[in-house]
């Protein structure tokens, strides 16, 4: 299922106005400058630099997200999307329909795929993990965990370990000079790149693994909901 994704004409003028204005000030902090010295001049200096910094950035959102589309499955209109091309899946907010844009043209993901790097969100909810059946690429028998670590915000590398810890869906957390997380994720003899954890604050414990196949990742966030909010 595909639809075309069209420049939303309203964001555009949102953001070239935005972008204007950052402009201005940017323009005004550094005709601040002339005559003075001192503290005051490295304070207009870097309100300059930081309104040029804000202004290309809205430059670029007004360039590449300013597309629009209907979600082939719900009909819903999605807006400030990629224009031309995303690198990852994204979602429609009322489906949840994965999919992927290229050259204008906006497609929704079959159930079985599986992308090239790991790109499906999950977070992590509890202190403890059920993984689904099988390897977390192509769902054939899991052999062995691969070790995926995050730390302090980056993700680390990837690494085979002994399949005895796939039973354990524990989380491993390592303190002294900042905190590591490990996880041990289900794959086959055949893949060890199935997936990445990355640091979200929001998040306890804040972990989220990002998988390549589009039905683990499904699998994944039925075995692992959201604690229901207290009422």
């Amino acid at each position: 299922m595909t639809s075309t994704v069209t420049r939303n004409t309203g964001s555009t003028l949102k953001y070239a106005v935005i972008t204007a204005v950052l402009v201005g000030l940017s323009f005004l902090c550094f005709r601040a400058m002339i005559g003075r010295s001192g503290l005051l001049w490295v304070l207009c200096l870097a309100g300059g630099l930081g309104f040029a910094v804000f202004a290309l950035g809205s430059l670029l959102v007004a360039k590449d997200l300013a597309g629009t589309a209907t979600c082939p499955r719900c009909r819903a209109t999605l807006e400030e999307i990629e224009l031309n091309h995303t690198d990852d899946p994204a979602f429609c907010d009322t489906c949840q329909a994965a999919y992927l844009v290229d050259k204008r043209v906006l497609t929704v993901l079959a159930d079985d795929y599986v992308h090239p790097t790991p790109g499906f969100p999950a977070p992590v909810t509890s202190e403890t993990i059920s993984w689904p059946a099988g390897c977390c690429v192509c769902a054939r028998p899991a052999t062995r965990g691969v070790e995926a670590k995050a730390h302090d915000g980056e993700t680390g590398t990837n690494a085979a370990v002994a399949a005895a810890g796939l039973a354990l869906g524990s989380i491993a957390v390592r303190t002294g000079g900042g905190t590591t997380y490990t996880l041990r994720i289900p794959h086959c003899a055949e893949h060890d790149d199935g997936a990445k954890v990355e640091i979200e604050s929001n998040n306890k414990p804040p972990l989220k693994i990002r998988f390549r196949s589009y039905a683990y990742q499904r699998r994944f966030l039925e075995l692992n909901p959201k604690p229901a909010k207290a009422a």
